[in-house]
């Protein structure tokens, strides 16, 4: 197996919740000889120094200091998300009726509800001690069970569609006694906790099947969370290959995408502005450093199916293991304009990687990512990037496994400042 493909699905399996995808990353970072820097402690930054920043458990950002200073040769910056779609337990989620222990859910983002159905379910999250300490935990043992009424007692379901209302029918099940401590037990025991230390607790539900790579020639990752858990491994491998760029190479990863980034630790957040000011040591230079910047933004693209190729335009049909598509929208859903779209294919060709281009149904709304609302907050340019996908959204989605390498590859080249950019 590729390195980089056994690295992946490590990386998926470590990361069920966007707060483990953030405690992944800042280990991988200082494996890789990135050293950490604290938001709260004065910063010094060396020329080719490499760096990582928490700025909340889910969100993130690595930077390798250019050989030039920003305000001459801007910053080379490339943004994922590192949360997905999915349910999550209520505060006070239990019940007891007609016999059994069920749970509460709040839906988190847009998940496809049908597959969450009569799937072997565990939780993960953070727990928090009466004393205020913070652990992640993960309970990927089938706690959990959303189960679906018999075809006897819904005989349309064929024809009319699945459908699920997620206040009154998607409880998870747990038990047949009505004892909702065996359920905190449960997660204190993951955390580590004794159950009377254990203060609060979020949960997210979380599938208990391991990423793999599946089909007869092992061409597909199934998984979940590939969007856009994918593209943040992608990000991080590639600036881990980054050795004396002329210009700032910078990843970010943000949480909230799936919510529409609206919070601080969200893409409209302060987080990268602060980030670039900090590193361009002042107002004024980092002013300079945005007008020579440019920005990937990697978010997962739709693929065409052949059962449902009619979902898609018909000049737009990304394929599995069809290279990295690059995404349009006139309505400025995506933030990719001609200058971008030709920088990044510039980067493509220089890494021998062949792209595919993304748009949406003129007749339907497309969806839309970190790249808009970055790009309307610092001004700098940006191009939005996915690998093609199947089943977005569902708790167990699929892509192209050889599409992840050439993503990466072409993420290196643009942190590397092998091309030129300029507008």
């Amino acid at each position: 197996m590729d390195p980089i493909l056994g690295s992946l699905l490590e990386y998926l399996d470590g990361s069920p919740t966007s707060s483990h995808a953030g405690s992944i990353s800042a280990a991988f970072l200082s494996g890789h000889g990135f050293t950490m820097v604290k938001p709260g402690e004065a910063w010094e930054l060396l020329p080719g120094g490499r760096y990582y920043t928490m700025y909340s458990p889910s969100t993130l950002a690595a930077f390798v200091m250019g050989s030039e200073k920003p305000s001459d040769t801007g910053f080379r910056i490339t943004g994922a998300h590192t949360d997905a779609p999915g349910l999550q337990l209520k505060s006070a989620p239990y019940s007891f009726r007609e016999g059994l222990a069920t749970l509460g859910i709040e839906v988190y983002g847009g998940p496809l509800y049908s597959t969450w159905f009569d799937r072997d379910l565990g939780v993960a999250g953070k727990a928090v001690t009466r004393e205020g300490r913070v652990v992640l935990y993960s309970v990927r043992e089938p706690l959990l069970r959303i189960a679906s009424p018999a075809i006897h007692l819904n005989r349309e379901v064929n024809k009319k569609g699945f459908k699920a209302n997620p206040e009154s029918e998607m409880h998870p099940i747990f038990a047949t006694v009505d004892d909702y401590p065996a359920f905190r037990k449960a997660v204190a025991d993951s955390a580590g906790l004794c159950p009377d230390d254990l203060a609060f607790f979020s949960a997210e539900l979380v599938s208990t099947e391991r990423a793999v790579l599946a089909g007869i020639n092992r061409e597909f990752l199934a998984a979940s969370r590939i969007d856009d858990i994918a593209s943040c491994h992608a990000a991080l491998n590639a600036i881990a290959q980054v050795t004396a760029p002329e210009s700032t190479a910078v990843v970010i990863l943000f949480d909230n995408e799936e919510v529409g980034s609206r919070t601080t630790a969200g893409a409209a957040g302060p987080f990268l502005e602060t980030l670039l000011e900090r590193i361009s040591a002042g107002r004024e230079e980092y002013f300079r450093a945005v007008t020579k910047s440019v920005m990937v933004s990697a978010d997962c693209a739709h693929a065409v199916h052949p059962d449902w190729a009619g979902m898609h335009s018909q000049q737009s049909r990304p394929r599995l293991n069809g290279g990295p598509a690059v995404k349009h929208s006139v309505m400025q859903n995506y933030a990719t304009c001609v200058e971008t779209g030709a920088y990044f294919s510039r980067c493509a060709a220089k890494a021998g990687v062949t792209l595919q281009e993304f748009t949406g149904r003129t007749d339907a709304l497309a969806g839309s990512t970190i790249g808009p609302i970055t790009a309307t907050r610092t001004g700098i340019p940006t191009v939005d990037v996915g690998n093609p996908m199947l089943a977005m959204h569902s708790i167990r989605e699929t892509s192209g496994a050889h599409d992840h390498r050439k993503m990466m590859d072409c993420m290196r080249v643009h942190m590397s400042s092998e091309v030129p950019f300029g507008v």
